[in-house]
């Protein structure tokens, strides 16, 4: 795992291991920085740990601290200030690191590079400019032309992208609907068709992909995937708003019921 060279901000959420437990404190290396140690005084604690701080420290347990000081003599850490949201989310970032890492390492590897140098193209200018390098690999599953801003040559970069494709599977919306769609016009099966095709442009403008199935007059079953899961929900809505106001002009009426 890649180490950093800096100080944590005052503020920040760090990993760290408790490596010496006093009767006052527990002393701890921070897991994120290179030889770097930090303490936890029992003021910081909830005071269940306090009642239980040799039982509660062992040596070799990792914890979520939040930073309190920081400067060149010393680095204090709080365990009392760190909610339970922040804690998973600081250890879920702790493990999508590690896996950024080894996919520098891979990708070194693959390409028969140093994984030193490796990083120092990769990983680095990252970490500079975002802190993190994870997030930036997620991105590039979706849009590959991020990866220019590293500006690595060609194997390199097809070797990180192939590799990051095959280590980083974003999760997938996937919303299913039993469609009634309908209209009064002379053409009004011509008209539903040229609506369905309207809403397949509209999906994938949205970034989606919409599968349209015919089942049996007037029911249709709709499909759609969207990367985005947490919005998908809003654009299938804003889809089937579209769909229904296309549908009114041909003197249409669209219903939908979500198929769980």
């Amino acid at each position: 795992m890649y180490l950093r060279d800096e100080l944590p901000e005052v503020g920040d959420f760090v990993i760290a291991t408790v490596d010496n437990v006093s009767a006052h404190k527990v002393e701890l290396n921070l897991d994120e920085y290179k030889k770097l140690k930090a303490v936890l005084h029992t003021k910081e604690m909830h005071r269940k740990q306090v009642r239980t701080l040799r039982v509660f420290f062992k040596i070799g347990r990792k914890i979520v601290g939040k930073v309190i000081r920081s400067n060149a003599s010393g680095i204090d850490l709080s365990i009392r200030k760190v909610g339970a949201g922040q804690e998973k989310t600081k250890e879920q970032e702790w493990k999508n690191e590690k896996i950024a890492d080894e996919i520098i390492s891979f990708t070194a590897k693959q390409a028969k590079v140093d994984y030193d140098k490796t990083f120092e193209k990769i990983g680095k200018p990252l970490l500079k400019k975002y802190e993190l390098i994870y997030p930036f690999f997620a991105e590039t599953v979706s849009d590959t032309t991020l990866l220019n801003e590293l500006k690595l040559d060609k194997k390199l970069k097809e070797t990180l992208l192939s590799i990051i494709k095959n280590r980083i599977k974003i999760p997938t919306a996937n919303l299913k609907f039993k469609v009634i769609m309908d209209s009064k016009a002379p053409n009004g099966l011509e008209e539903i068709k040229k609506v369905i095709g309207s809403a397949e442009k509209f999906a994938e403008k949205e970034g989606g992909d919409l599968t349209v199935k015919y089942i049996s007059a007037p029911e249709y079953r709709f499909e759609f995937k969207h990367s985005d899961r947490k919005n998908a929900s809003k654009i299938v809505e804003d889809l089937f708003n579209y769909l229904s106001k296309q549908l009114n002009k041909v003197t249409g009426k669209l219903e939908f019921t979500e198929i769980k």
